[in-house]
C-alpha cells in the first residue's frame, strides 16, 4: 500500500515535468499572393481585327455635252437627272498599330467592303432644227470597295485621334440606255474609263473600352479616278460622237462608318 501511494506521488511530480518538455511548432505563415498590377495606361500597340458598317454617298454633278462639230447636232448640255447615290457599305478590316513613347501612334490597315451604291442619271440634248430632244440614261454601280491605308495619330490614353490615307480599289459596272427617238437607223457604241483604282483620305477617333476591345467612327473621301464617257452613234452615212466633258467627272464619294475591333495587345 505504501508502494502504491509512493508510485502515485511520483507520477504526479513527473507528469508536469514531461508536459513542460513538449514543444509545439508554430504553423508557417501563408505565402504572399502575387497580384498582377492593373494597367493604368492603355497601349495601342498590336495587331487588331474587326468590322465596320455605315453609308457611302456622292455629290450630284452636271455633265457637259459636245458633238464632234459636224454641223448635225451642234453643242448642248447634259442635265443631271435623279441621282440615287447613297447606299450601305460594310465589311471587315485587319491592321497593326505601334504606340511610341511620346504617344504618337503609327500603323497600317486594310479593309474589304460590300457596297450598295449606284448613280442613275438622265441626260437630254436638244436636237437641231426643232427636232425635239434626245434622252440618254446612264447607270453607274459599285459592287465592292477596299482600301490599304497608313494611319498616323495621337493617343490620349484610351482615346486615339488619327488621320489616314492610301490606295482604294472597287468593282465598277456601268450601263446605259440610248435614245429611242431622233436616231433612227443608228448603232450606238460606248467607250469610257473603268474607274476602279484611286486613293482615299480621311480621319477618325477610336476609343478603347477594354485593353482588347475598341470602338470608333471614321470618315473617308474616296476618288477612283477619271470617269470620262463617250458614245458613238453610227449609220450608213455618218458617225456622231458624243463625249462627256465635266470638269469634275471623277468617280468619287464619301464614307462614314462605325467600327469595332479586337486588339491582340
Amino acid at each position: 500500500m505504501k508502494r502504491f501511494a509512493l508510485l502515485l506521488a511520483s507520477t504526479a511530480f513527473v507528469t508536469p515535468a514531461l508536459a513542460a518538455d513538449v514543444i509545439y511548432d508554430e504553423p508557417p505563415a501563408p505565402a504572399p499572393m502575387m497580384i498582377e498590377p492593373v494597367a493604368t495606361t492603355a497601349t495601342w500597340t498590336g495587331i487588331y481585327i474587326g468590322g465596320q458598317a455605315g453609308v457611302a454617298f456622292s455629290d450630284s454633278d452636271s455633265v457637259d455635252f459636245d458633238a464632234d462639230n459636224d454641223g448635225v447636232f451642234g453643242d448642248g448640255t447634259f442635265d443631271s437627272g435623279d441621282d440615287n447615290n447613297a447606299g450601305f457599305i460594310g465589311g471587315a478590316h485587319i491592321g497593326y498599330d505601334h504606340q511610341f513613347a511620346n504617344n504618337v501612334v503609327l500603323g497600317a490597315v486594310a479593309d474589304i467592303n460590300y457596297i450598295d451604291a449606284e448613280t442613275n442619271r438622265n441626260y437630254s440634248v436638244v436636237l437641231p432644227g426643232g427636232g425635239g430632244t434626245a434622252n440618254f440614261g446612264l447607270n453607274e454601280e459599285l459592287d465592292y470597295m477596299g482600301t490599304v491605308r497608313a494611319r498616323l495619330g495621337y493617343a490620349f490614353d484610351s482615346i486615339l485621334v488619327y488621320g489616314t490615307g492610301g490606295l482604294a480599289y472597287a468593282g465598277y459596272d456601268r450601263s446605259s440606255s440610248m435614245p429611242a427617238t431622233g436616231f433612227a437607223g443608228y448603232t450606238f457604241e460606248e467607250d469610257g474609263d473603268d474607274a476602279d483604282v484611286g486613293y482615299t483620305v480621311g480621319g477618325g477617333i477610336d476609343v478603347m473600352a477594354t485593353q482588347n476591345i475598341s470602338f470608333g467612327v471614321e470618315y473617308l473621301y474616296t476618288n477612283l479616278g477619271s470617269n470620262d464617257y463617250s458614245v458613238t452613234a453610227t449609220n450608213a452615212n455618218s458617225e456622231l460622237n458624243f463625249t462627256t466633258e465635266s470638269n469634275d467627272d471623277d468617280l468619287d464619294f464619301h464614307t462614314i462608318w462605325a467600327k469595332a475591333s479586337y486588339r491582340f495587345n
